[in-house]
């Protein structure tokens, strides 16, 4: 018995040195594709990072991130806390029917005065133009009660908005989503909403509900960045398209490139590691839309990843759509709203993100009238 104890300790020790080794001479990685981020890289020891214990803060940060094999290890510890019953993990909860729903973001008092100072700021320098502004809420604010016991997206949702008159907000996503709660109108391992919701909301936007539309399965097999942020692979989700059976022709630049194409669905992306880059390829930081619609309208779509896949929806609206990410977008817009001659503005934002991201105040503080 003795001895057997001995050997299984050796064992310990050596698959521990083994490990320790390999984390050792093993190259540090900069990006994690399955969750989406830059990993943590080594920090560089100093007197003061040491004295205030930064350092130590952020080598177990870079220790965490960097460790050899970390998805198998991440997977096997959601997969032990979840079956002891844990209904969150790393800000995100396992609601009903397979839904990871990712935790409310909660900005500060200075953030939401910044915000509301800038938009108004838009509104006032573009007060001749259609100005139009679009939040989306959550799988948390639509789900709210399989994780808490009051809407706090809904709040704080509704305080925001407060600041702004009916001319700027002139739908309520809550209440068109919550309609549709029970349909799939949000991908369960991923934040984004199906196209399915992205459908709802242009409807009621547009007064489009007499338009006919062909669906179609372009992956079944999704797994979305909720559920690689736990490496949780248990479940799966398909992603859907809507063609309208009268379609709209256009073409399409992107990044002011010269090269032009004719489809907004990027087939490269159909099955790859995120399928949900089937709209565009991805995120760009400027998109130009030329169709043939019999509208005279010009939109600037200032956005977030949301708006990808609401896009196709609104096609026939505008003879043109000029699509910007403030996140990659870093030019003056007040020449692309002369130069193009826009008429219509939008702002279009899931909640999470519109409440966290500060690039969309940047771009507006920027402006050079």
């Amino acid at each position: 018995m003795k001895e057997k104890t001995y050997f299984i300790g050796y064992l310990t020790l050596i698959y521990l040195l083994t490990i320790f080794f390999i984390n050792l001479f093993s190259p540090s990685l900069k990006f994690s594709e399955e969750e989406n981020r830059p990993l943590a890289s080594k920090p560089e020891m100093n007197v003061s990072n040491v004295t205030d214990g930064s350092y130590f803060t952020s080598y177990n940060k870079y220790i965490e991130d960097q460790f050899w094999n970390r998805t198998t290890w991440k997977s096997l510890k959601t997969n032990i806390e979840k079956s002891i019953g844990l209904k969150k993990i790393d800000n995100i909860y396992f609601g009903k029917n397979n839904r990871l729903i990712e935790e409310v973001v909660i900005p500060s008092d200075d953030f939401i005065n910044r915000r509301v100072d800038n938009i108004k700021k838009l509104q006032e320098y573009y007060n001749e133009l259609n100005m139009d502004f679009v939040l989306i809420p959550n799988k948390v604010g639509i789900y709210y009660d399989e994780v808490s016991s009051s809407n706090k997206q809904k709040e704080l949702y509704d305080d925001f908005i407060s600041n702004f008159d009916n001319d700027l907000v002139k739908v309520n996503c809550f209440d068109i989503l919550s309609s549709h709660k029970n349909e799939n109108i949000f991908y369960n391992t991923d934040h984004h909403y199906t196209s399915l919701g992205a459908k709802y909301i242009s409807e009621s936007l547009y007064n489009k509900e007499n338009i006919e539309y062909s669906e179609y399965t372009v992956n079944n097999h999704f797994i979305g960045t909720s559920a690689k942020k736990l490496a949780y692979y248990n479940i799966y989700d398909t992603v859907n398209i809507y063609v309208p059976n009268e379609e709209v022709s256009y073409y399409l630049t992107y990044n002011n490139d010269e090269d032009e194409y004719t489809s907004i669905y990027d087939s490269s992306k159909q099955y790859s590691y995120d399928p949900y880059e089937i709209f565009f390829g991805g995120n760009k930081s400027i998109i130009d839309i030329r169709t043939n619609s019999e509208s005279e309208s010009k939109l600037l779509l200032i956005k977030d990843s949301y708006a990808n896949s609401f896009i196709p929806f609104i096609l026939n609206n505008y003879r043109e759509i000029i699509v910007i990410d403030p996140r990659y977008y870093h030019e003056d817009i007040n020449s692309l709203i002369n130069d193009k001659q826009i008429t219509d503005i939008m702002l279009y934002y899931n909640i999470n993100t519109f409440f966290e991201d500060t690039s969309l105040d940047d771009m507006i503080e920027n402006i050079k009238l």
